[in-house]
């Protein structure tokens, strides 16, 4: 009894310390910096277990309460019930919501006088390509109609097409793309989509966006993925094609400022790492703590050769069965992934399965327990829901893919998430010429003062710079496999160098 009413007082005296508000971030500008701020959106998007992305008014209505006072003071009774989800919103989502509002305000530099000069080239290609393809059709056709391409490429053709609901020829990116290799034509298209929405999403985009410093401002998005990553907006910054010509010319027009060069901290098969620590797969582990390719072992297993043996070409192998496993992929994705039989490449997959034993034990126990509770979880508590409606007992083949990978991708956001507060705790605060420009998921980009550009080496105070931040991520959170951090510099974002 005493244990209770000492925990209501001490959530009374946090409630009459915070500020309840709805998105802090879009207010951080005329907000007190020294306030204690309660962000409703935040905690909903978590209390919901990632069903929905929360709305002020749908929330206020749910909870049958008319101020935001009300409704932090409902919300902090539900997460008394939920400590590692009250945890994980007190010392991950909300010290980050500074952080992030920090790196938006601050931006990062674009020479948009380079990305000008892209944007024509990518203008020659896509008339080069446009041409190329309707010279192939044998007459007028517009490329971006959905319509006109799926009838062309179905019926005159001869490219096996699905059809939507409405009775059409379907021919979205992934619905295509599994006939590129048969049909030169689909590749083609492929291409002149992909250009078509670098010219419209980035180059005519980003020079819009820029203001008076040159400067681009994405905006970061805390509650629109349930796994807990962010997403980025206005403009996205996360999904610049990096396998792309044209996608890393693009990128090379973010620029650091005179005298500074922009270092990139990535984390080296973080979701895998993870895997091996949640399954407890020895000789998953063992690869990991002895530095060994676990791309070549798995690949050496697939084809049962030698591991030294291993070609690159079924390296490649071996790295797509890896994260297909993780992202949940069935026989049938993976054998369009590789374009091979499906009887194949359910091969692969119990060969897989037969070396890594305990990753489908683990797979086999997460998912009963997921039928049992309706939620699953990521390492630092964060929940998503398994069923939509409450009589629901079975997990879909869909789901199914989601829940396989949302403990693995949903730890690695919050591991991210936690790597950025203490590097902002121990680094940012005290080092203010020092500045967090970017997450791209397992990447951090800053912009570092360093004049010693020109001779090609990174000064010494760099140096240590370096060593700190990477020290940080790869100290984050205690696995049973080493965690690794690879460091690129460069002055521009899309040419980048590693370092050792």
């Amino acid at each position: 009894m005493y244990q209770k009413v000492k925990v209501f007082l001490l959530y009374t005296i946090i409630a009459l310390m915070e500020k309840a508000v709805w998105d802090f971030k879009s207010q951080f500008e005329n907000l007190d910096k020294n306030d204690r701020i309660f962000d409703c959106m935040v905690a909903e998007f978590l209390l919901s277990d990632g069903r929905y992305i929360p709305t002020e008014e749908r929330a206020l209505r749910d909870y049958k309460v008319t101020s935001l006072d009300e409704l932090a003071t409902l919300q902090r009774k539900k997460f008394e019930a939920l400590p590692a989800l009250h945890k994980l919103f007190t010392e991950i989502e909300m010290p980050l919501v500074r952080i992030l509002a920090q790196m938006e305000l601050h931006g990062i530099e674009l020479d948009t006088t380079l990305l000008r000069s892209v944007g024509e080239e990518i203008e020659k290609a896509i008339v080069i390509l446009d041409e190329k393809i309707k010279k192939e059709v044998g007459f007028d056709i517009n490329l971006n109609s959905s319509v006109q391409v799926g009838n062309f490429l179905a019926e005159k053709a001869g490219v096996p097409l699905s059809k939507t609901k409405t009775g059409r020829y379907a021919t979205n990116e992934t619905e295509i793309a599994k006939f590129a290799n048969q049909f030169p034509i689909v590749s083609d298209l492929l291409n002149y989509r992909e250009l078509t929405k670098l010219r419209s999403t980035y180059v005519e985009s980003l020079i819009d966006k820029v203001d008076k410093k040159n400067r681009v401002h994405t905006t970061y998005n805390q509650v629109a993925v349930s796994t807990g990553r962010l997403s980025s907006s206005n403009p996205n910054l996360q999904n610049i094609p990096v396998t792309s010509q044209f996608g890393q010319k693009i990128k090379s027009c973010f620029i650091a400022g005179k005298d500074n060069i922009l270092l990139s901290f990535d984390y080296s098969q973080q979701e895998l790492r993870i895997l091996a620590h949640l399954t407890e797969e020895e000789k998953l582990i063992d690869a990991f703590n002895n530095n060994r390719d676990v791309h070549k072992i798995t690949a050496s297993q697939i084809f049962h050769v030698d591991y030294d043996a291993v070609t690159k070409e079924q390296r490649m192998v071996g790295k797509t069965i890896n994260f297909g496993i993780i992202y949940g992929m069935s026989s049938y994705g993976l054998s369009v992934g590789l374009t091979i039989a499906v009887d194949e490449a359910q091969g692969f997959i119990d060969t897989f399965y037969a070396t890594y034993p305990k990753i489908q034990t683990y797979y086999e126990s997460y998912l009963k327990q997921a039928r049992i509770d309706g939620f699953v979880e990521t390492m630092l508590g964060r929940r998503r829901y398994v069923f939509e409606y409450p009589q629901q007992k079975v997990i879909d083949n869909s789901t199914r893919r989601v829940l396989m990978n949302y403990p693995i991708q949903g730890t690695a956001a919050d591991l991210m998430k936690k790597a950025m507060i203490d590097i902002d705790r121990d680094i940012l605060s005290k080092e203010k010429d020092v500045k967090l420009l970017l997450q791209i998921h397992d990447d951090l980009v800053f912009e570092v003062p360093d004049p010693s550009t020109s001779s090609g080496q990174v000064s010494a105070k760099t140096k240590e710079l370096i060593g700190k931040i990477k020290s940080i991520m790869c100290e984050v959170y205690p696995l049973s496999v080493p965690i690794e951090v690879d460091v690129k510099r460069g002055k521009n974002w899309g040419e980048m160098e590693k370092l050792v």
